[in-house]
């Protein structure tokens, strides 16, 4: 991320960082700005500032035009939760295009409703941007990933061998998170506080505030169900019936995680098959152990537990979006499933090639694993190779064209 902001820092387009809360973003862009000058930050965080600008945002585009007038130099003007108060978007404008080149703005929030519409209307053309994600395995084990070689001959190089205390690193961050604070927490109670507080926030400061659901008690029920679900098809009759509200209803609240960066939907692979095929989306929790919190499962997840499967599931996916997203791919996912219940976990598009993934929690994964992936390469030749992300300890071929690889090398 670091590397990207130091790329952007010459350029003369206002620089974006969303994410979901407590991904580090005012921390990163602060430790970057403190090392540019000039610079002024403005933190709506802070009530005081909040309020202040909030009354009358006129006063802090006037105080940019002065510092941009008496700056030496190019001037950079940090803004944290600038999505908090909306004029602000229209002075930014007018401010980009009366000082192009002479002021630098760095913005950033993690309400995505608000800045998707405010860029949309204003902005457009004039942003560059980046989704902070939560910590990754690549930065916490210092280690590169796999993920960006998948389509290249290279993907065979020699991977590392397994780190030492790996498992036991994995279980944690499946129990405790990778959003930095409780990943970093080392008891597992402090954690689970620490989740059940971001919850909680999360409800109060981005949904609440916002008047972006009209029963809020509803949309916490919601949450605990999304949690359960994590990482399946979605049935929106199931959900509604659950919660009592209509699909449609449910639909919006599932919009509502996107926009807030909490969800990712992978759609169903499309395609001309033979035979049936599900066309719902899956829906995908950003963190696995935020996910767990959110359904109510306060203890620490065992190995070899059909729960263990899922968190891993979602965990794999979660890295291999990440690595996708740091490396700037534009790579297409999605997930493919027949009505006959033979499934791929995850498909990836490149350029009209596709590879397919298996994930599976097994330190032993056999030819049968790759069943799934065997059956698609059969309907759709654009298929040339397929991965099972696995416990094993080394990579090696499972079927024609088809290999195992260690989850740590993602």
């Amino acid at each position: 991320m670091e590397t990207w902001l130091k790329a952007a820092l010459p350029k003369p387009q206002i620089v974006q960082v969303t994410g979901m809360r407590q991904t580090g973003k005012t921390t990163l862009l602060r430790q970057f700005v403190a090392g540019v000058a000039p610079a002024v930050s403005f933190d709506l965080q802070d009530l005081v500032t909040l309020r202040r600008y909030e009354d009358a945002p006129e006063d802090w585009a006037v105080e940019i035009e002065t510092a941009v007038k008496s700056a030496r130099g190019r001037l950079n003007v940090f803004v944290d939760e600038i999505q908090k108060i909306p004029p602000l978007f229209q002075a930014l404008q007018g401010l980009y295009d009366r000082h192009k080149g002479r002021v630098k703005f760095w913005i950033c929030g993690s309400s995505a409703v608000a800045l998707k519409r405010r860029k949309a209307e204003t902005l457009a053309g004039r942003v560059l941007a980046m989704t902070l994600y939560p910590f990754s395995q690549t930065e916490l084990l210092g280690r590169p990933s796999i993920v960006p070689r998948l389509f290249s001959a290279s993907w065979k190089r020699k991977v590392p061998p397994e780190p030492r205390g790996y498992r036991q690193m994995l279980s944690g961050w499946l129990t405790r998170s990778l959003l930095p604070e409780p990943c970093l927490t080392p008891k597992d109670a402090d954690a689970f506080e620490l989740l059940e507080n971001y919850s909680a926030t999360y409800v109060e400061n981005e949904i609440r505030r916002e008047n972006l659901v009209s029963n809020i008690g509803t949309f916490g029920k919601f949450l605990m169900l999304a949690g359960a679900y994590d990482g399946q098809i979605v049935n929106y009759s199931t959900l509604s019936s659950a919660l009592g509200v209509s699909g449609n209803t449910v639909k919006s609240y599932y919009a509502l995680l996107e926009d807030t960066f909490i969800c990712r939907a992978l759609p169903a692979y499309s395609g001309s098959f033979r035979v049936q095929v599900a066309k719902s989306p899956k829906l995908y929790l950003a963190d696995a152990g935020l996910a767990r919190i959110l359904a109510g499962r306060r203890h620490a997840i065992r190995p070899e537990t059909p729960e263990f499967g899922a968190a891993l599931e979602s965990f794999v996916v979660n890295e291999i979006i990440k690595q996708i997203a740091a490396a700037r791919l534009p790579w297409k996912l999605s997930y493919f499933r027949t009505s006959t219940g033979v499934e791929v976990d995850l498909v990836i598009e490149c350029e009209g090639k596709a590879v397919a993934i298996e994930i599976k929690s097994s330190a032993r994964p056999s030819s049968k694993d790759a069943a799934g992936i065997r059956r698609l390469m059969s309907l759709d030749r654009r298929i040339k190779k397929g991965f099972v992300f696995n416990l094993s300890p080394s990579i090696h071929e499972l079927s024609p064209r088809i290999h195992s690889i260690p989850i740590w090398a993602i």
